[in-house]
């Protein structure tokens, strides 16, 4: 049965209980389970942001279990933290759920939030829960900037376009499910448990990237973003994009998901060409793979280059909810 307004609160205590602080908190500190969670924080700087994740439009019930949902739309908001160069401390959450869900699958959906926060050594402090037609799962994560600041608007005219990871695999993992198949387990995994680049943005920040963006809405799209800020364009070769072999051989067959797909949560980033040379001893240091890709440059526009050089930029170039079929 679902929580009924007694159940709420009872439920509410019963989460609260499980995820209160096991180590001794400060005294001036009020953790989760009141109206308000008050923190100490002693960073100059505090980096806040908010995604929400709507059943229907991001995700379908039948796609990930409860625990899945939630751990992924944590990331979703700790990988913006990431595109800053910020650490993350808080995070808070608002759910509004059917009556038709269980208090097992609240409890296993706040789990995986709760789980997806410990990994990076950030708290789930509190949030609100609502009744509503359809799945909504809002996080606000909350964080320190102590280093360099990665923005939007920073890329200049000669900088190389590295992006982290393989991309493809969550865009190409939503379109085995709304063809009615199951996904590959690799591309299911990317999908169900992506990985904020907390460390790779820190790395890259502090050897001196000049701007930066995670992969949400696709590669084309967000590398958009990046050269309408800086007012500069982008040349991106096709090949050079990283793909895992699943995404290569359906990229291969004509389809675009390592340019277009979006949800992978690596990094897109612009760096100073005179760091090319250090890729691989900074690739080490961030954890995980990088990639040359492209360059900026300061005609406006971004375009995708196939192997012969031509123009290959699909008309589709990644996700936008008031332009839902991504062109410009």
């Amino acid at each position: 049965m679902s929580p009924s307004q007694e159940g709420e609160h009872a439920l509410l205590r019963q989460l609260c209980d499980r995820l209160a602080p096991r180590r001794a908190a400060d005294p001036r500190e009020v953790p989760i389970g009141d109206d308000a969670a008050i923190l100490l924080h002693e960073a100059d700087t505090l980096v806040a942001t908010t995604d929400a994740m709507v059943e229907g439009v991001h995700f379908r019930l039948d796609w990930l279990s409860p625990g899945e949902l939630g751990y992924r739309a944590a990331v979703s908001n700790l990988s913006d933290l990431a595109a800053m160069g910020a650490t993350p401390s808080a995070l808070l959450l608002a759910l509004a759920l059917p009556d038709s869900w269980s208090e097992d699958r609240i409890e296993e959906l706040v789990l995986g939030v709760h789980s997806s926060a410990e990994e990076v050594d950030a708290r789930l402090v509190g949030g609100n829960l609502s009744r509503a037609a359809q799945a909504s799962i809002t996080i606000t994560a909350l964080g320190s900037q102590d280093g360099p600041v990665l923005r939007r608007s920073g890329a200049r005219p000669g900088d190389l376009v590295v992006v982290t990871g393989t991309l493809g695999d969550a865009a190409a993992a939503v379109a085995a499910w709304e063809s009615g198949q199951d996904p590959l387990p690799p591309l299911r995994e990317r999908f169900a448990r992506p990985k904020a680049r907390l460390e790779a943005a820190r790395v890259l920040a502090q050897a001196g990237a000049h701007a930066a963006i995670d992969v949400s809405d696709g590669l084309l799209q967000d590398l958009g973003h990046l050269c309408a800020a800086a007012g500069i364009g982008a040349e991106v070769e096709r090949a050079a994009l990283p793909r895992s072999a699943a995404v290569e051989r359906l990229d291969d067959t004509g389809r675009n998901f390592a340019a277009s797909g979006g949800e992978d949560y690596e990094l897109l980033v612009a760096l100073p060409p005179e760091l090319d040379g250090e890729l691989a001893k900074l690739a080490g240091h961030c954890g995980t793979g990088l990639s040359v890709i492209g360059r900026f440059r300061a005609e406006g526009g971004v375009i995708l280059r196939g192997p012969d050089g031509n123009d290959v930029t699909p008309r589709h170039r990644g996700h936008d909810h008031h332009n839902p079929a991504g062109v410009p």
